[in-house]
């Protein structure tokens, strides 16, 4: 066992029944009768100080906390946090990663959708992801409504798939073990071991509601057997795909909020999951309020000059028309011809434009000036410092752009998103960057950044299947450097990287393939396609009832019927003697 899980089990020193189910860990016996208030007092110091040891564990050491080990224990209950499956896996992906970053290697993986997937991935990918994107389309619960990833789907879905992979790993590991120790020494070091146990990293989404819904979320991933997760800053009700357009993004104060919730559950628990703080800040192109001092730079509203003194709010043009009956396509229309009147700005920007229009003569040492005295100052502040440089006040509002929902328009850029990691990083373990193209130069820019506040950060990059990879120079004589791309992100610090949707995709196109050639070729197409490739690869489904564990539980039914064979249902009458 690793110091990290030596050091989360807390050691309660309260006399206990030596025979008492629990003395396998380091806590007392439920107690028969109610505790004096003495024992009370002790009991609760014995838990600070355990989850004050838990704080301080290495693990944490770059992590912050705005709450005491006394805040923490108070919440737990009389019954100690029992430790969680997944608190070994989470512990095992930490490792990992810290020893990818100690050779500036990454550590890749896949989207999973169902347990074949995993198996065939367990050999070679040392981690396990599982993307809300394909559970929105693909895997959703309650009333089983598919669609596009929107967050719209209910918020126990991820956690129920990673649930049902958590357990068929457990499955296709018992039954990996059995057959290895069937073995003996000799062929067991002549047969491959197989480590189905990876970490399984997770879409956590935007959390799907306020911070108790992010807290209850995180509790049923660390119950279901995610060892990482990741929260992305988005608006509940806002969400998007990464990859499409309208992300509403929530101020950066807010998604922090969400970590520290996420971290407080976990830390009830006693469970060292990873938490990932991805931004969607590069693409987005609104945000939900300008609360945040962080976000007013990028916050974009229109000058408001004599000339369109009197213009109406963007908003309530939008309502008026809708009021007369307007359809959608004349709303859009009117919403297109206020945004050309009324050319989008940031503050910034304004300031910039006024002092070009000044008589002043030095421009740039103005602008410079400007520039020097309004960095990290709020648009309050920026505003005052304008006016005393330029003299007057710079006409500039960002609420006349507001849109129908009330949402504030936004710059989004590589600027935009260095910001607010840099406001997640002291909360998080990994930080990701959600991009509109894959570009290694952008990557290492961002990534060169947030290293120079926080060196030892690790980021996470998505390989989507969403980007067209030929279309953005990666094909022809750029082959080579389609291959390295992954490397070259690895020694930047991009630990974790993902092809978030491949088991959507490699789906796709082998279940085409085979339905073309089924239809023309009959079972010729099968054999060839499937049943003589599984075996050519070694592919351990082509004999699927061993797959699933049949030998397995058949050993076991076996053993608890004292060796009667007379129902094994890997007799000789089984079809798969034949392979």
């Amino acid at each position: 066992m690793s110091s990290t899980l030596r050091a989360m089990r807390p050691a309660l020193h309260i006399p206990r029944l030596a025979t008492s189910p629990m003395s396998t860990f380091a806590y007392s016996s439920l107690s028969l009768s109610p505790p004096s208030p003495s024992t009370e007092d002790a009991e609760f110091a014995a838990r600070v100080a355990a989850t004050d040891a838990f704080f301080k564990l290495p693990r944490f050491t770059s992590l912050i906390r705005p709450y005491t080990a006394a805040d923490v224990a108070s919440k737990q209950g009389s019954m100690p946090p029992l430790p969680l499956p997944s608190a070994l896996t989470a512990d095992k992906l930490w490792r990992l990663f810290q020893q990818r970053a100690s050779e500036g290697l990454p550590v890749h993986t896949m989207g999973a959708v169902d347990p074949v997937q995993m198996t065939q991935m367990a050999p070679f990918q040392e981690v396990l992801y599982v993307s809300g994107w394909a559970a929105s389309s693909l895997l959703t619960t309650a009333r089983n409504e598919v669609g596009p990833d929107l967050g719209d789907y209910p918020y126990t879905t991820v956690p129920n798939q990673v649930e049902r992979l958590f357990r068929a790993q457990q499955l296709h590991d018992r039954k990996h073990y059995d057959e290895r120790l069937a073995m003996g020494p000799e062929a067991r070091a002549r047969t491959p071991y197989i480590d189905y146990l990876r970490p399984i990293v997770a879409d956590a989404d935007m959390g799907h509601g306020g911070n108790s819904t992010v807290m209850k979320l995180m509790k049923l991933f660390a119950e279901a057997g995610a060892a990482g997760v990741h929260l992305e800053d988005q608006l509940v009700g806002g969400k998007k795909c990464g990859h499409l357009s309208g992300k509403v993004l929530v101020p950066a104060s807010t998604h922090v909020s969400r970590l520290i919730a996420a971290r407080f559950q976990l830390d009830m628990l006693h469970h060292p999951m990873l938490l990932l703080a991805r931004t969607d800040a590069e693409s987005a192109r609104l945000i939900s309020s300008t609360v945040d001092v962080r976000d007013h730079p990028f916050i974009r509203g229109v000058a408001t000059g004599k000339h369109n003194c009197r213009e109406k709010p963007l908003a309530e043009a939008v309502e008026e028309a809708e009021a007369r009956g307007a359809g959608a396509e004349e709303v859009g229309r009117i919403e297109a011809a206020w945004l050309e009147r009324n050319a989008l700005c940031t503050f910034d920007e304004a300031v910039y434009d006024a002092i070009q229009r000044s008589s002043v003569h030095d421009k740039e040492a103005m602008m410079k000036q400007y520039r020097i005295a309004s960095a990290s100052k709020s648009n309050t502040d920026a505003r005052d410092i304008a006016k005393d440089i330029l003299g007057e006040p710079v006409s500039w509002n960002w609420d006349l752009p507001k849109t129908r929902e009330g949402y504030y328009h936004y710059t989004g850029g590589i600027d935009a998103a260095i910001t607010r990691a840099l406001a997640f990083a002291p909360y998080a373990d990994m930080l990701w960057i959600e991009t509109k193209r894959p570009d290694l130069n952008q990557a290492r820019g961002f990534a060169r950044n947030v290293r120079e506040c926080f060196p030892d950060k690790w980021f996470v990059y998505n390989l989507s299947p969403s980007f067209n990879w030929s279309a953005q120079g990666f094909s022809g004589m750029y082959y080579e450097d389609l291959t390295n791309l992954v490397w070259e992100l690895g020694k930047e610090g991009f630990l974790l990287q993902l092809i978030s949707l491949a088991g959507l995709h490699l789906n796709a196109t082998a279940t085409v393939e085979l339905a073309q050639r089924y239809k023309t070729d009959g079972m010729l197409a099968y054999v060839e396609l499937v049943q003589r490739k599984e075996k050519e690869l070694g592919c351990d489904v082509l004999t699927h009832q061993k797959w699933s564990g049949a030998n397995y539980i058949d050993r076991i039914l076996t053993t608890v019927s004292a060796g009667s064979s007379s129902t094994s249902a890997v007799g000789k009458d089984s079809t798969e003697h034949s392979f």
